[in-house]
């Protein structure tokens, strides 16, 4: 597109990069060497599709010469953090993107349109086979049998696993940056997933997950929690967070085992100890009660401005409310967390137990047909 030029002024504005450095520096001990000052704004502006939406890309150029990439969001959802409310009073924020930055969703539209295929044929089939139970010709038993037979159909006739595998095999030089990628990648999607359970975060359909090309790091679109009447965590998804057969192949079974799943336990059992719990504790109470505090907002029938304790709810309640998510979040972490057992207690046992259990069922229910079938076809399970 031809270049433009926008005039801004901003003569409080300072933006510095960190550098790459040889040593770890406190944030507070920033040496000046070490630090790259905005120098200018990039005349383009492209225009770029993300999180569904269309959005202006800005290019902004460091004193070195190096350039960072931000999206220019003119409307924020309600959902946003509490961090980022006092943004809205500018009603613009800018999101650093990424030239690398591809969708899981974009990998498998690629690969439609490379063979020659029509991307919503699976979601069509799958609706296709569930017009009795929609019309209700067929029990609700008989339902998830359907579901499953549609699935089972796609991935056997429409949908192979190794589709992202083959996208990363053609992106990626070398066997050296195929290892390094899937090293990162899977670290990361083992923390993303972590996330996702601890919070109960669902709705994590390939268009919100994106991921860079190059170093396989990750960045989730609309990650928050939802909540129901209550104010309790809402979650009613059948599998606890996305880890698909496209996923699992790439990784293979000792990515799985060696990566994901050990990158799960560790995440938790680092977070277990007594005195990382309180803090966590802490950590959580401040997010739920911002949370809570938007929610209550957001409800219909409640005023539009803040209000003391919580919107309209008692501050007794409105305290129980945080306390009690708390609580259920880091019940959630120590059912999961590998447990240290006692010569004593392993002596009862009649059989050995994995200390890496409580992670390997919630793969071993992200990966069961049976429970990918009940998700949304817009889920794009078998992918």
């Amino acid at each position: 597109m031809p270049a433009r030029t926008t005039k801004l002024t901003c003569s409080f504005l300072q933006l510095l990069v960190l550098g790459k450095t040889n040593h770890l520096l406190d944030y507070q001990e920033i040496a000046p060497d070490h630090t790259i000052k905005l120098d200018r704004v990039g005349a383009d502006i492209q225009i770029v599709r993300r999180h569904g939406s269309s959005f202006r890309r800005l290019t902004l150029i460091g004193s070195d010469g190096s350039q960072r990439h931000f999206i220019v969001q003119t409307s924020l959802t309600p959902n946003a953090r509490s961090d980022e409310r006092t943004l809205q009073l500018f009603h613009v924020r800018m999101v650093e993107d990424n030239l690398m930055y591809s969708t899981f969703l974009e990998v498998y539209e690629n690969h439609c349109a490379r063979n020659d295929r029509e991307a919503d044929l699976p979601i069509t089939y799958f609706k296709e086979k569930l017009n009795q139970a929609i019309l209700g010709q067929i029990s609700s038993e008989a339902v998830v049998d359907h579901r499953l037979q549609a699935y089972n159909d796609i991935t056997k006739n429409l949908i192979t696993d190794g589709i992202f595998s083959q996208y990363m095999y053609k992106t990626l030089p070398s066997g050296n940056h195929i290892w390094a990628f899937k090293k990162q990648f899977a670290v990361q999607l083992a923390l993303s997933s972590f996330m996702s359970f601890m919070l109960q975060i669902g709705g994590r359909s390939p268009n919100k997950i994106l991921f860079t090309k190059n170093t396989g790091k990750i960045f989730q679109i609309d990650f928050h929690p939802a909540y129901d009447a209550n104010g309790m965590i809402e979650f009613g998804e059948p599998v606890p967070f996305r880890l698909t057969r496209n996923m699992q192949a790439f990784f293979s079974h000792f990515g799985m085992e060696g990566l994901v799943v050990s990158s799960m336990c560790a995440a938790a059992q680092a977070i277990v100890s007594p005195k990382q719990t309180q803090l966590l504790w802490y950590q959580l109470a401040m997010f739920f009660r911002d949370e809570l505090l938007s929610w209550s907002w957001r409800r219909p029938g409640m005023p539009l401005a803040p209000t003391a304790g919580g919107g309209s709810m008692n501050p007794a309640d409105f305290k129980h409310k945080v306390i009690t998510n708390v609580e259920n979040v880091i019940g959630r972490i120590n059912g999961i967390a590998p447990e240290c057992l006692s010569e004593e207690e392993e002596n009862v046992m009649e059989q050995p137990q994995s200390v890496q259990r409580g992670v390997t069922q919630l793969v071993e229910a992200a990966l069961l047909p049976r429970n990918l079938c009940m998700m949304d076809p817009t889920w794009h399970p078998w992918f």
